[in-house]
């Protein structure tokens, strides 16, 4: 009994300290349901209500974690997390069944800096990826070996690229191609830099860089105006680049890009291949939730995930981010995943994007449903279909957004404030007595907003 409070009083003290780091809404639905489990001179066990939880933990907060546990108790200790269906680890009886995934230690260990989780299997390949994807896996299997060293893959936040040059550790570990990979943040190095050059332990830091097969960085563009940070990449780079050690980094924008860093740096980040990564597309975002779905053994009605996927258009981080909160609400509370279920938990994601919505933005969901043009918004033509699906524009911009019914006009080829009128009363009435225009209007709401 004293350890299993120990253990809560310890993960409570960690959570005071993560909280402080982070949104509350976010704490809310990350933290707020788990606790300290078990507790012993080497390992913190926490129990988390479901794999989902565990899988945002280890992708998004682990090293917050780690530093929270270091600073509580001041050693080095391995977190692990537990489900809660699992038995307590208690000393009398066997360990707990832990989620199949090697924990990481606070100290500096190449081969745990590479979550086990980011693999190229559960990488949802669309058109917006598909180049990087091949491009790191052609890497993945012949490490220092082809053209594309270094790889660069940059892009937005949340679409994938850390996932994506993990998955080349990974890849490359299990087949043997290299014995020694090591993933690293832009940060993480330049803070173990920096406590190097306190420390008087520059050499060592160097060696642990420069005595790899294979070096990930991740968010290079954090480097920018750390000169000493950057001259001690550079000689990094140089060595590991001359000994045919492959280099894989990952930014926010295309290095040519990225001010504040030395021009022989930048240059060397082209010497390789250079990728991006975009938005995905509907198909891609409905695909990552279905296999979200099926990894976790969830039975997720279609109709949610199109709500979802049609919302939720930004990053993959914040897409999988509404599921997993979905999922988290939808247990805690023991209730059925329905459309009304997701609309309610997530009411305030989609009317954030309610807020950013622009009459360009329903036109061109008006015109994809229709299959139509988007020009055809615009033009003078009378045909029937067309004047229709106009119109549904029109009602839409005029319920949807806090434009005037001028301006609302003007976005339709100039055309008058008196149209737009005659435009939203038409579809009113339609809807009253022609059931397949009612439901035709209430998809296209539910693909811009919460109906």
């Amino acid at each position: 009994m004293l350890q299993l409070q120990n253990a809560e009083q310890t993960w409570t003290n960690c959570l005071s300290i993560i909280r402080d780091q982070i949104p509350e809404s976010t704490f809310g639905t990350w933290f707020e349901s788990t606790r300290g489990k078990a507790l012993d001179d080497k390992n913190l066990v926490v129990e988390i209500p479901n794999d989902f939880v565990y899988q945002w933990l280890e992708g998004h907060y682990r090293e917050l974690v780690h530093k929270a546990a270091f600073q509580v108790l001041g050693d080095e200790y391995l977190v692990t997390y537990v489900l809660a269906e699992a038995r307590p680890l208690e000393s009398e009886s066997k360990p707990a069944e832990k989620i199949s995934a090697p924990s990481a230690r606070l100290t500096h260990d190449p081969a745990s800096q590479i979550s086990p989780h980011y693999k190229f299997q559960n990488f949802v390949e669309g058109s917006s990826n598909q180049f990087a994807k091949a491009a790191a896996v052609a890497v993945a299997e012949a490490p220092g070996k082809t053209s594309f060293n270094p790889l660069v893959v940059y892009g937005g936040v949340g679409l994938g690229k850390t996932h994506l040059i993990q998955a080349i550790g990974n890849l490359s570990l299990d087949n043997a191609m290299v014995t020694r990979a090591l993933y690293v943040s832009s940060e993480r190095f330049t803070n173990e830099f920096i406590n190097s050059i306190q420390n008087n332990k520059t050499t060592e830091f160097s060696s642990i860089y420069r005595n790899v097969d294979l070096l990930i960085v991740d968010d290079i563009q954090f480097f920018m105006n750390k000169e000493r940070t950057q001259e001690e990449f550079f000689h990094t780079f140089n060595a590991l680049y001359q000994k045919g050690k492959q280099i894989v980094l990952s930014s926010d924008r295309p290095p040519k890009e990225i001010v504040g860093i030395e021009d022989r740096l930048l240059s060397r980040c082209q010497w390789g291949l250079v990728v991006d990564i975009q938005p995905p597309d509907l198909e891609t975002r409905i695909a990552i939730l279905q296999r979200k779905a099926e990894e976790n053994g969830i039975d997720l009605p279609s109709d949610v995930i199109q709500l979802i996927a049609h919302n939720i258009t930004s990053n993959i981080r914040e897409l999988e981010g509404s599921l997993i909160r979905l999922l988290a609400f939808a247990s805690v509370n023991k209730h059925d995943i329905t459309l009304n279920l997701a609309r309610h938990v997530l009411k305030d994601l989609f009317i954030q994007k309610l807020r950013n919505l622009t009459v360009e933005d329903i036109q061109k969901e008006v015109c994809d449903y229709y299959k139509m043009p988007d020009d055809m918004m615009r033009a003078k033509t009378r045909k029937k279909e067309v004047a229709l699906a106009r119109q549904i524009a029109m009602y839409l911009a005029k319920k949807l957004t806090k434009h005037s019914l001028k301006t609302i006009g003007l976005h339709f080829g100039g055309r008058d404030h008196t149209t737009v009128i005659h435009a939203i009363d038409a579809i009113e009435k339609l809807m009253e007595t022609d059931i397949q225009i009612k439901s035709e209007v209430d998809v296209l709401k539910q693909r811009l907003s919460v109906a």
